[in-house]
């Protein structure tokens, strides 16, 4: 059982466990910027964008399902803001896939 009153090892406990949350994110950001890299990861990141609706209006007449979109494009934006902090290149050139392909 851990003393309350052991400041210095709350302190201790404090670090390591945002030394596991910084190297947790690392890694996160790594694995995007791997699938970012590749044509199939974009390809997968694209049609999850899709499918979210990042890019459309989530208003619907109906309440629940403007809320069942709203959910699904927080989800899209949640990947959008993800994928741009760990490989805003790999975004952008999947923007400009994305482009050609509807031309």
């Amino acid at each position: 059982m851990r003393d309350p009153t052991d400041l210095r090892a709350q302190e201790r406990d404090a670090d390591a466990e945002e030394a596991v949350a910084r190297e947790r994110r690392r890694k996160e950001l790594e694995d995007l910027k791997w699938l970012m890299a590749h044509p199939q990861g974009r390809r997968i990141v694209s049609r999850l964008l899709e499918e979210a609706g990042v890019a459309r209006t989530s208003f619907n007449h109906s309440g629940s399902l403007m809320a069942f979109n709203e959910g699904k494009r927080q989800i899209g934006l949640f990947l959008t803001a993800e994928v741009l902090e760990a490989a805003p290149e790999g975004y952008f050139k999947l923007l400009k896939e994305y482009q050609g392909k509807n031309e």
